[in-house]
């Protein structure tokens, strides 16, 4: 794409390719990045359908910004002008969906986290201090369910310890 020249396509309306536009030649070898970039901008603009309009320069925000400063890019395609893009809203959905899953989860552990804690500075008090630093560390749910599980068996601050080193080694492979 960078050897073919933009014109034509916009002249076109090949409006599948407009993304690509800022990679692609310009008319004048002394085009600057910024004189580029709005050309190409422009060329979206003109586009009716305000879906497609935003899509695109999404899409053209991202492949500019590999050939582009990325401060100018963001200059020039600014976040009001993709907000509303179908993608960009798509994309703000899964990393969402993603950040509360993660969230989530970390909640879980640190709650089992928690609960192993406090049954250990009940059940043997300030001698624990050290196990419940090393429960703090364990990030598996899976592990600290086993963990948790054993450890009502446990008569003495010992097997205790040995539980939970048990659990920070299945933890560690």
């Amino acid at each position: 794409m960078w050897e073919e020249r933009r014109q034509p396509v916009i002249t076109a309306k090949l409006v599948g390719l407009y993304p690509l536009l800022p990679l692609m030649k310009g008319d004048d070898a002394k085009e600057s990045p910024e004189q580029a970039l709005k050309k190409c901008i422009d060329a979206v603009q003109e586009i009716e359908d305000e879906s497609l309009r935003q899509d695109l320069l999404a899409a053209m925000a991202i492949l500019a910004g590999g050939k582009y400063p990325p401060d100018l890019v963001l200059s020039m395609i600014r976040r009001e002008m993709v907000m509303e893009s179908p993608i960009f809203q798509e994309w703000v959905r899964e990393e969402r969906a993603e950040a509360e899953a993660k969230g989530e989860a970390r909640g879980k552990v640190e709650a089992k986290q928690d609960a192993i804690c406090k049954y250990l500075r009940r059940r043997f008090g300030d001698a624990s201090a050290g196990l419940q630093q090393e429960v703090r560390e364990m990030a598996s749910l899976e592990v600290l369910d086993g963990v948790m599980e054993e450890l009502f068996a446990a008569n003495t601050l010992e097997e205790a310890q040995a539980i939970i080193r048990d659990g920070m080694e299945r933890f560690m492979q």
